[in-house]
């Protein structure tokens, strides 16, 4: 069983010590796309991810900082490194070694620079949206320039089943028809009224909650992931069907 989880915009790079690494198996991919990035100015990448003065200051610095070389200095595992409500609540810090030697073979990380990600994968500190308008050799956008080698690194990793607990922005990015495991969507929702509804940080937050379960119960049968009860959610049998399972609350 494998589980696919989207990254985070927000990063930190503080100095980690004592954690093993391994080296990305994408790379010559992204290099491809941080050199297209390099080509732009600064105001023309800031047009292209629509941000503000001082995020535009920050991306083209971290764009033209970008290090090409085997052993590139600022680095940071992947896990350690993204942040924001998703990774808030993985506690990867307390994670012993059989925990982190779980997380490698179980999760993945779906980037827009890298690709698949796992856990311990060493990354510098970037921002590329999946869904970024990006010319490139293959297309239009990100989601054409890796074309279908997402979806052939989730088969290489060989799993019967994935559960996904990715946002649709970088789900989009696995050809589902070529993927050969099955996919088994995890919904996150609040109850309104009379009726469920997904609120989209508690939602991130739950998804957070759930990488944070399977990895420190090492769980690889899908069928324990209906017991996750973290933070009021149960498993709703009623609203779940075969691919899609919902975990309500209140």
């Amino acid at each position: 069983m494998l589980t696919i989880l989207s990254p985070s915009k927000t990063q930190d790079f503080s100095l980690l010590s004592g954690v093993a690494s391994s080296y990305p198996r994408q790379i010559n991919q992204t290099n491809q796309l941080m050199v297209l990035m390099q080509k732009m100015s600064k105001p023309k990448l800031a047009e292209l991810m629509s941000l503000s003065k001082t995020l535009s200051e920050q991306t083209y610095k971290k764009t033209q900082n970008f290090e090409f070389k085997d052993n590139p200095q600022n680095t940071k595992q992947a896990l350690f490194a993204f942040k924001g409500e998703a990774f808030n609540h993985i506690d990867a810090k307390s994670f012993s070694s059989t925990n982190l030697i779980f997380a490698q073979s179980h999760l993945r990380i779906i980037s827009g620079l890298y690709g698949v990600l796992r856990p311990l994968d060493l990354i510098q500190s970037y921002r590329l949206e999946m869904a970024t308008k990006l010319a490139n050799k293959n297309g239009r956008n990100i989601y054409d320039f890796w074309e279908n080698t997402i979806t052939d690194i989730l088969n290489q990793d060989e799993n019967e089943i994935i559960i996904n607990l990715a946002s649709n922005e970088y789900f989009k990015s696995i050809k589902k028809n070529r993927l050969k495991a099955k996919v088994i969507t995890i919904h996150f929702r609040e109850k309104k009224i009379n009726m469920y509804k997904t609120i989209g940080v508690f939602a991130k937050q739950a998804r957070g909650a759930m990488v944070n379960y399977l990895i420190t119960n090492q769980i690889t049968d899908s069928i324990l992931l209906k017991k996750f009860n973290q933070d009021g959610y149960t498993f709703n049998q009623q609203h779940s069907s075969e691919s899609d399972w919902v975990f309500t609350r209140g």
